[in-house]
C-alpha cells in the first residue's frame, strides 16, 4: 500500500488504461469502496461533535459543467479520508483526486465513444499527482456498484428472511444496464439471482445482453434464467428489484406495473434524473439518496418523500433510528442515484494501490529470477 508521504520519488504519474483497470477492478471489492464513499459524506455531514472518527471523512463541491463546440466537459473532484480500501485490513489512507469527463454525442458517427473520463489521483498530502486512470468501465463498476450498496441496505438486509433469492429487472439494456446486470451476478451469494428479466427499446441490445448472461451463469455455475421481455410491463412484472437505466425523458415505469415491497435504482438521466419512474410511483414510495448537495440540485422538482442518505443509513448502528430511516414494511423503495466525485475517490485509489501491488510483485518475481554469473579473472 502506498504511503501519503513527502517522500514519493516517482518523476511520471503512472497511467492505468482500460484494460488494466478491467483486471484490477473487483465487484466485492468495489462494493467495499463505495460502501466507504458513501458512509464519508454522510459522516461528514453530521454536526462535528456527532462524528464517528471510526469512519471516514470527506469533501466534495458540487460537480461543475463546461460547455464546449459540441460537448461538455464534466469535472468532479473530491477528497475522502481515513478511509479503508479493503474490509480485511485496519490501515487507512486518504485520497484526493478528481475525476474529468467529456461528452461529445456526435463522436459515433465518427467510430469515437461518446463519453470519456480519466480520474486524476493525488497524494493528499504533498498534492503531487500520482496517477491517471482511465474512467469509461471505473464509472460503470462504480454506478453499479452504488446501487448494489443500496439494494443490499435498503432491501436485502431489512427482507433476510424473504429476500434471500430475487426476481432482477432490468430496463434499458445500454452500458449501465449491462454492467448493473453483471454486478449483481457477479456479487452472489450476496442475494441470489433467480430471473433476470430484460427489456430494451431496441430489442437486439436485450438479447445481447442476455446471451452475456447466459455465458456468465456457465462460469460461475449459476442458475438463474434469461428472459427478454417485450413490454416494460412484461418486465417489471412481480421482480423484487429493479433497474432503470435508460435515457429516457417520458415515464417507462408506472405503479401498476409493481408488486408490494420491490426496490428501485433509478440510473437513468433524461430531461430530469426522475423522469424514467412515473409520478403514481413516486407519490407512494421512499427515495434514498447518495448525497443531499446534488440532491438539493439535481433533484429540485421531484415531489416525493426523499428520506435520506444511503451512507447514514449504514452509519447508524442504534437499531430503533436505524429502524426509523429503513423503508416501510411491505412497501416501494427507490434509490436515485446522481453519482458523486467520492465514489470515483475511493475507487481510483483502490485501482492505483492494486496496480501498485502489482508493479511490486512482477518486480519481486524478475528479482527471484536473476542469476549471477561469475566473472573469470584467470
Amino acid at each position: 500500500m502506498s504511503k501519503n508521504t513527502g517522500t514519493n520519488t516517482r518523476s511520471r504519474p503512472a497511467f492505468i488504461d482500460e484494460d488494466q483497470v478491467k483486471q484490477l477492478l473487483r465487484w466485492n471489492e468495489a462494493r467495499y469502496a463505495i460502501e466507504q464513499a458513501f458512509m464519508s459524506v454522510s459522516n461528514q455531514a453530521r454536526v462535528p461533535s456527532g462524528r464517528s472518527s471510526e469512519q471516514p471523512i470527506s469533501s466534495q463541491p458540487a460537480r461543475t459543467f463546461v460547455q464546449a463546440e459540441g460537448g461538455v466537459l464534466l469535472c468532479m473532484p473530491g477528497f475522502v479520508g481515513q478511509h479503508r480500501l479493503t474490509a480485511d485490513t485496519g490501515d487507512r489512507t486518504s485520497t484526493l483526486a478528481c475525476k474529468l469527463i467529456t461528452s461529445f454525442r456526435r463522436n459515433a458517427s465518427i467510430g469515437l465513444p461518446s463519453i470519456n473520463g480519466e480520474v486524476f489521483v493525488f497524494n493528499s498530502t504533498t498534492g503531487k499527482l500520482e496517477a491517471i486512470v482511465e474512467a469509461n468501465y471505473l464509472t460503470g463498476v462504480r454506478t453499479a456498484t452504488a446501487s448494489l450498496v443500496a439494494t443490499d441496505h435498503l432491501f436485502l438486509r431489512p427482507n433476510r428472511d424473504r429476500a434471500s433469492n430475487i426476481h432482477l429487472g432490468i430496463v434499458g439494456c445500454g452500458f449501465q444496464g449491462t454492467m448493473h446486470a453483471l454486478g449483481f451476478v457477479h456479487t452472489q451469494p450476496m442475494v441470489v439471482i433467480r430471473s433476470i428479466r430484460l427489456w430494451n427499446r431496441t430489442p437486439a441490445k436485450a438479447n445481447q445482453l442476455q446471451t452475456i448472461l447466459v455465458e456468465e451463469a456457465k462460469k460461475t455455475g449459476s442458475t438463474y434464467s434469461v428472459f427478454v421481455c417485450d413490454t416494460v410491463e412484461d418486465c417489471c412484472r412481480d421482480c423484487d428489484v429493479i433497474v432503470t437505466a435508460t435515457g429516457s425523458s417520458e415515464p417507462l415505469v408506472y405503479r401498476s406495473f409493481l408488486k408490494q415491497n420491490v426496490h428501485i435504482n433509478a440510473v437513468g438521466a433524461g430531461e430530469y434524473h426522475h423522469s424514467e419512474l412515473a409520478q403514481d410511483i413516486y407519490d407512494d414510495c421512499q427515495v434514498y439518496i447518495d448525497h443531499w448537495e446534488g440532491a438539493r440540485k439535481e433533484l429540485a422538482t421531484l415531489r416525493s418523500n426523499i428520506v435520506g442518505e444511503v451512507g447514514e443509513v449504514i452509519l447508524r448502528e442504534n437499531p430503533t433510528e436505524k429502524a426509523a430511516l429503513l423503508p416501510k414494511p411491505n412497501g416501494i423503495s427507490v434509490f436515485q442515484s446522481l453519482g458523486m466525485a467520492t465514489e470515483d475517490v475511493t475507487t481510483g485509489r483502490l485501482v492505483y494501490e492494486k496496480y501498485l501491488q502489482g508493479m511490486k510483485a512482477s518486480e519481486t518475481t524478475m528479482e527471484e529470477h536473476v542469476t549471477f554469473v561469475p566473472v573469470s579473472t584467470g
